[in-house]
């Protein structure tokens, strides 16, 4: 029976993006290790892993090591997503911010997201800002295995009128706490009136960002049409018209409208978000969606 040793966990269990300070060894018939000033991999060739025993500073595992899992200290995250009801032209309107409509607080501390998070600002930071939205990233094999449970960090976020998605500043890109995730990261965007999306591929990383653009095609989003759509000529934006947030857009997103219809403020009716519920909303938003529901997996 072959065996493969070290003195850390980390370097059989993970790849992760820190410095070493001890001088882990791989013992076996074939394998190696490797490390720099950011991160140590080993590896050995062997046979099925049997067993792993683990003391306060030792680890030995027979056999061959265990999947590989990724720590990353600080992702930096520059998202692109638009919605449909604000959007005209070439950019979605900042109405709800001109009307100081807008809240201090991330909204997203109710029913169905129940996120606890603080976001909160003094004033809204930057004049491009359309509303709020929630980012979540989840760690799955694929797009349909990211349930709500491979869920690994999740942050409210402002939305800018080009689409962009930009921290509580107002300015720079989603910076998140350290993420580990064994298999790809998935981007999920929720909005409080708009079809929720998924990412339709894992995130890549360069030059220390990872990137997204949900805007240039219907397949960049899960499962495509069934709940994104194109919103002008190759522009792509999640779907709005739903006013009770359960994910799929109907009769009783249309009760919830007809019980608004005519007032003001910030209000989940108000998918062009202009500050009003009215017939615009109704019939050049909600209409034109009946049937569409939300291909995050649940």
């Amino acid at each position: 029976m072959k065996y493969s040793i070290t003195l850390l966990s980390i370097a059989l269990l993970s790849y992760t993006i820190v410095a070493q300070t001890t001088s882990p060894e791989v013992v076996a018939s074939s394998g190696d290790y490797y490390l720099n000033a950011n991160g140590s991999l080993s590896w050995t060739l062997g046979e099925l892993s049997t067993a792993t025993y683990s003391s306060a500073n030792n680890m030995l595992t027979q056999g061959f090591q265990q999947p590989i899992s990724v720590t990353i200290t600080g992702v930096n995250l520059d998202l692109l997503v638009l919605l449909e009801g604000p959007y005209s032209g070439t950019q979605m309107n900042t109405k709800l911010n001109v009307a100081n409509q807008i809240p201090l607080s991330q909204p997203y501390n109710t029913s169905p997201w129940n996120y606890a998070g603080s976001e909160t600002v003094a004033t809204i930071p930057n004049s491009n800002v359309v509303d709020w939205v929630l980012i979540e990233l989840r760690d799955a094999a694929n797009p349909g295995a990211a349930l709500p449970s491979t869920t690994v960090v999740k942050k409210a976020a402002f939305l800018l009128k080009d689409g962009s998605v930009v921290d509580i500043n107002g300015l720079s890109i989603l910076q998140f706490p350290t993420v580990s995730y064994s298999h790809n990261l998935y981007a999920v965007v929720w909005h409080r009136n708009h079809l929720g999306i998924l990412s339709a591929n894992g995130l890549t990383e360069s030059g220390g960002v990872y990137h997204y653009d949900f805007s240039t095609s219907i397949n960049q989003v899960y499962n495509g049409s069934a709940g994104y759509k194109e919103i002008a000529s190759g522009k792509y934006g999640m779907v709005g018209g739903d006013a009770n947030a359960d994910g799929s857009i109907g009769t009783a997103d249309h009760n919830t409208w007809k019980a608004k219809a005519g007032k003001k403020g910030y209000l989940s009716t108000d998918y062009n978000m202009d500050a009003q519920a009215e017939n615009q909303d109704k019939n050049d938003v909600w209409l034109d969606n009946i049937g569409k529901t939300s291909q995050v997996p649940d």
